[in-house]
């Protein structure tokens, strides 16, 4: 999966804590949508995103590593 600067928005959402752990998926697609204006869905299904009993649990180590090499290339422009 190539990800997409709004992917990247979302997972910075979770990294930097404007999306805590225990929060509804519900309420995070729908902050995405409204906020970011992306589906986090994917990055769920595709393993960046940790979720339990329905609930944002964080990234996954996969997920902060993408998210901190492409916050590591854009403070280098």
């Amino acid at each position: 999966m190539e990800l997409t600067d709004t992917d990247y928005e979302i997972l910075k959402a979770i990294y930097t804590g404007r999306v805590s752990s225990g929060t509804p998926v519900n309420h995070f697609v729908d902050y995405c949508d409204n906020v970011i204006g992306g589906d986090p869905k994917p990055l769920v299904e595709a393993g960046y995103i940790e979720t339990e009993h329905n609930e944002i649990n964080g990234l996954t180590e996969k997920g902060t590593k993408a998210y901190e090499e492409h916050a590591a290339k854009e403070a280098q422009k």
